[in-house]
């Protein structure tokens, strides 16, 4: 059956140590389309080849982080099927095309080249392959049935309709941990050399191990670096060519002298105490931004080393010796050259659990925060300058591919290359309208922060040249504007049909303009983001004095003092007369910052939940039409729950002050154009709509979110009462005060729960799972964490279709009955009476039971959802707060204003300076700099 088919090979992919044994696509109500998705992007069909045979893959020669670029994913997938066919040796019809996995358009013969490779004698050396044998006797290909088209045949829709998954989590769990193995022996060993031993006493408390191992650590990377000079650079002066060996060993000596002093001034401080070890950090962090230009250099020194190997026999026999002597064979110089890198990234993790294990109130507190802060920011300064190289690289490769673009490029200097219009942003099919003929065409678009190029795709070979691209057109993004256009009608979105939902890019002065088509709403969406993002990258708003501008040198921003990121376009500079100013796109601006460092945290326009979890407050009130924009960065999960919308109404002589920047989006939709601001910006109110309101800003009329400002003459917020708190006096209940809004995980109103049609309204809410008996209950939550806690329809007899909340608490599970009176309102005591289930929920995340049942003294902390799977239901694993604002410059990364609240959903990122998380007001998901938040503590 087909559904075995999939399941099969799932099944190998877990074997091959290639999918997580918990990954979505082994669970039972799996689908064919949850490991579509998550091979689509190339990356792990790469691994799994490198798993079957080391080194049969190249690293450097796919991407490993494609960042959903349709022209790296297909890069990934030819890889890998040039690999099957020149290594694995599979035939050319084995083979399935590119498009049959990026867009799912035969995911069967993508399962039959998988299968062909299992079987392969290299793959059974890993592992048995699939189907198992004795399941395909020998008979006659057999006929698919309606069943197997019912399974595969919807995939291609299912892949229009839904983004390539961010596969992080997964990547992480293949990649080839060599540099991790090779960085623990070198600098962690246990087992060290007798002048390895620490100059540190025993430790006793965990602050103090913490030390030890920062001390330790660091005196076996110095051992590490002298091993690197002492067993290679010296034996190979004479062997290697000189401008070889610069390449090959560049700066490894200039390190090695920077870490001697570093590695004794931090001994000192560990030790005697005369200095503070954040200080030390401090000092020598200017020293270190050296590993800006190793990380630059990496790749060069890599290919070199390949190079000579390859060149000369006599070098290659000359460099084994060395390694042999080194550590005897067991890492190769290839490999050691990683291990600065490797070391670098690692101070930041270690200072914050120095911190995190020296308590509030250590005396030298301060001293390691300012450490922590500038690490960070080295790290953070270290990974853009190696994500800057590879898209650097994947500019190279784009421009390679569009064989005339040079001379077609406008009034651009000889030298011009492709990267001078900054960084890529997105790229894909889109159909063209040119209005100056009417004519439509299919174009294959790449658009960077100043230009959209416009190509035809040439396809020259499938598997081993890929597609090249015949130069068209160029917009220059300045001199154009975006123009949302209607969606389309729901009628045409209904019957599936292509290339309906448009967008306009008009030129300015009216000469021209152009409408792209795109293959679904949502596609038109994010193409629309993507250039508002790179008009605002290129032109930011609240600067017209500034330009994106390449520094030569690690420069600090002049504003907040952090260094500016990457190698191109790390800033903006002044183009004031005399001026030397220097900054970040979020310091725009901004007044220098002359005090601390880490500024505090603002005051609290709204008061925010204790307890976070369904914190998006903000998007509660948004209409289904409206929050569509926002759900889109979630699940896409759809609704059929219909909301009514007030008429439009005028309103005059009104002021609102913005409580935080917004840039479009969310989209006001309906065609009417969007009023960016920035935080603390006076608005005209002009009239509103609903939850959207149209303002007058500088000229410039247009809506945005109502929630993202307050009234001029009002400062606090009124909201109506979402709950009703009954306090009983004489005899008579009254009215107290409201709690905070509640919001659903995917912005759907309240529901004022009556008995039909319940569950399926209240599904949406993360915390509810309907009928449910209580042993399942017991058994679904006892190992998840205290405070985890869901809403269900009993099923037990007596109180069959009643509702009981379960909680996890105290590590046991306990079961609150949820009651409904002849008013038709819910309580879980008889003093506090709520309108609807959801509100009752809300009242309890900030209050907690221990009010009305002594024996459970916790907060509803956790909705079970959010912890039972991955996906729109990823486990949050925290909440963070932005103590600086942040700017994105990719639409895969989120902006942050100080004070912001973010839901950690990954940290797998630390070692790079980012985190995953979900903005708690826009619901956006997408990455962010850690050294620009502060974690919340856990109450």
């Amino acid at each position: 059956m087909a559904t075995d088919e999939w399941k099969h090979c799932a099944d190998w992919l877990v074997r091959c140590n290639i999918l997580p044994e918990e990954h979505r696509a082994t669970q039972a109500n799996a689908s064919a389309f949850d490991l579509a998705q998550a091979l689509r992007d190339g990356v792990l069909i790469c691994h799994l080849l490198n798993n079957l045979s080391p080194g049969s893959v190249d690293l450097k020669d796919f991407s490993q982080r494609p960042q959903l670029s349709q022209f790296l994913c297909l890069k990934n997938i030819r890889t890998f099927l040039q690999t099957c066919q020149t290594h694995f040796g599979l035939s050319p019809s084995d083979l399935f095309d590119p498009l049959d996995l990026f867009e799912v358009k035969d995911f069967r013969k993508v399962l039959n080249t998988l299968s062909k490779l299992s079987k392969t004698p290299i793959a059974r050396r890993k592992c048995s392959g699939f189907p198992p044998e004795q399941t395909t006797p020998h008979r006659p290909s057999r006929r698919y049935t309606d069943e197997d088209e019912d399974i595969y045949g919807n995939l291609p829709d299912l892949a229009l309709r839904h983004d390539l998954d961010d596969n992080e989590e997964i990547y992480d769990h293949v990649y080839q941990e060599d540099d991790d193995e090779i960085y623990e022996d070198l600098c962690r060993r246990r087992h060290r050399r007798e002048s390895s031993v620490s100059e540190l006493p025993p430790p006793v408390t965990k602050r103090d191990f913490c030390i030890k191992e920062l001390h330790d650590t660091e005196k076996n990377y110095v051992e590490a670096l002298r091993m690197i000079q002492t067993h290679f650079i010296k034996p190979l002066r004479d062997i290697i060519p000189p401008a070889d060996r610069d390449v090959i060993f560049a700066h490894i000596e200039k390190l090695l002298e920077i870490h001697k002093k570093f590695q004794l001034e931090l001994q000192e401080a560990c030790v005697m105490g005369n200095k503070k070890i954040g200080e030390v950090f401090v000092k020598y962090k200017k020293s270190l931004l050296l590993y800006g230009n190793y990380c630059s250099d990496m790749p060069k020194a890599q290919e070199k080393l390949e190079d000579v190997l390859k060149r000369s026999e006599n070098i290659r026999t000359q460099i084994e010796a060395c390694e042999k002597k080194a550590n005897e064979g067991k890492f190769k110089l290839r490999d050691l050259l990683h291990v600065p890198m490797q070391r670098v990234l690692k101070y930041h993790l270690l200072l914050r659990e120095l911190i995190k294990q020296s308590g509030k109130t250590a005396e030298d507190k301060d001293s390691l925060q300012e450490g922590l802060e500038a690490m960070m920011d080295l790290s953070l300064y270290v990974n853009e300058v190696k994500r800057d190289n590879e898209t650097l690289q994947l500019i190279s490769e784009i421009q390679a591919s569009i064989g005339d673009l040079q001379m077609y490029l406008p009034k651009t200097p000889a030298n011009t290359t492709l990267k001078d219009y900054g960084r890529l942003q997105k790229d894909g099919e889109l159909k063209v309208k040119n209005h100056t003929d009417n004519r439509v065409r299919i174009r294959y678009i790449f658009l960077f922060d100043k230009v959209m190029l416009m190509c035809k795709a040439r396809m020259v070979d499938r598997l081993f040249s890929g597609e090249s691209y015949s130069f068209k057109e160029a917009i220059i993004l300045a001199v154009y504007k975006v123009h949302d256009q209607q969606p389309a009608n729901r009628e045409t979105q209904r019957r599936g049909e292509k290339w309906t939902s448009s967008f306009i890019m008009a030129k300015k002065d009216g000469s021209n303009a152009f409408t792209f088509f795109a293959k679904t709403e949502d596609t038109r969406a994010k193409w629309i983001d993507a250039i508002k993002l790179a008009l605002e990258n290129a032109s930011p708003p609240q600067g017209i004095n500034y330009v994106m501008h390449t520094f030569d040198k690690p420069t600090e921003c002049s504003v907040c003092h952090k260094l500016l990121r990457g190698v191109f376009f790390q800033g903006y500079k002044c183009t004031d007369p005399g001026s030397d100013i220097a900054v970040h796109k979020e310091c725009i601006g901004k007044p220098p910052n002359t005090g601390s460092r880490v500024p505090p945290i603002p005051a609290r326009v709204i008061e925010t939940f204790r307890t976070l979890d369904v914190v998006h407050e903000r998007r509660r009130s948004l209409s289904i039409r409206e929050s569509s924009s926002i759900s889109r960065f979630e699940s896409r999960r759809t609704t059929s729950i219909i909301c009514e919308r007030r008429s439009p109404t005028h309103v005059q002589h009104r002021q609102v002050r913005a409580l935080c920047n917004y840039n479009g989006t969310p989209s006001p939709g309906a065609g009417r154009p969007a009023l960016s601001f920035q935080k603390d910006d006076v608005i005209k109110l002009l009239n509103n709509d609903a939850q959207w309101w149209k303002g007058l800003l500088n000229g410039d009329e247009g809506w945005f979110p109502s929630q993202l400002v307050q009234e001029e003459n009002n400062p606090r917020i009124r909201r109506k009462p979402s709950y009703l708190d009954v306090k009983m006096k004489n005899g008579t209940p009254s009215i107290v005060s409201p709690p905070r809004p509640h919001s659903p995980a995917n912005n759907v109103p309240y529901v004022n729960v009556d008995s039909d049609g319940m569950s399926s309204q209240l599904n949406v809410y993360k915390w509810f799972v309907g009928p449910m008996d209580r042993d399942t209950a017991n058994r679904r939550l006892g190992n998840m964490p205290n405070g985890t806690f869901l809403i269900r329809v009993s099923e037990n007899p007596g109180r069959r279709g009643e509702l009981s909340l379960s909680i996890r608490y105290d590590n046991q599970v306990r079961h609150i009955r949820v009651e409904k009176n002849a008013e038709g309102l819910f309580y879980l005591a008889d003093t506090k009476f709520f309108s609807s289930l959801p509100e009752l929920v809300e009242f309890y995340q900030d209050n907690s039971l221990a009010d009305s049942f002594p024996g459970v003294d916790t907060v509803l902390k956790f909705p079970f959802k959010s912890q039972a799977g991955g996906g729109a239901n990823a486990r949050i694993l925290g909440y963070a707060e932005a103590v600086y604002d942040y700017a994105a410059t990719a639409t895969s990364q989120l902006s942050l204003c100080r004070g912001d609240k973010v839901a950690i959903l990954s940290k797998t990122g630390s070692d790079k300076g980012w985190w995953k998380g979900e903005h708690c007001v826009t619901g956006k998901n997408g990455y962010f700099p850690l050294a620009y938040v502060r974690e919340l503590d856990d109450d």
